[in-house]
């Protein structure tokens, strides 16, 4: 998937921060956490990214995150959670069921579900820091930019280049 941005501030020799715009594919689900704010920044974002180009600050730079990487990362934090709803959802009915708990077995399935699903995302937050430290999920500057190549869209340059 193709961003575009502009180097910010440069971390050490091949790190750089990047002001991105929130690109069309990502939708408006706030799953960044930019629901609440000023409505005209809430799609603009810093993020730190690897430099092999030696992008310079304030320079319009394209990142690629790769699609594959993407698509496992949709997978990660929407099915797995749902999967983990759902056999909680069954599990915690025909526990109900079989072992006689009282009240409905319905509802002891959706607590399991939740909980499930919960316990999910706990551990899938535990292992995003792991993952952030790899290099499978980076974002990659590929190349320094003009103003021109930049879908209007996604600029986020100003005059004044802050």
């Amino acid at each position: 998937m193709e961003h575009f941005g502009q180097v910010m501030e440069l971390i050490g020799e091949d790190r750089a921060l990047v002001k991105v715009r929130q690109h069309h594919a990502c939708g408006r689900c706030g799953a960044c956490g930019r629901l609440f704010g000023d409505p005209e920044q809430r799609d603009i974002f810093m993020v730190e990214v690897n430099n092999p180009v030696g992008a310079k600050r304030g320079e319009l730079v394209r990142l690629e995150a790769g699609d594959r990487e993407m698509l496992l990362a949709a997978f990660l934090l929407y099915l797995v959670p749902l999967m983990g709803l759902l056999v909680g959802l069954f599990a915690g009915r025909t526990l109900a069921i079989e072992a006689g708990l009282t009240g409905s077995p319905d509802l002891w399935g959706l607590g399991l579900g939740l909980v499930l699903m919960a316990l999910v995302f706990i551990f899938l937050r535990a292992q995003d820091r792991r993952l952030a430290k790899g290099r499978r999920f980076k974002v990659v500057i590929t190349s320094v930019v003009n103003e021109d190549e930049v879908p209007p869209e996604l600029c986020t340059a100003n005059p004044s280049g802050e």
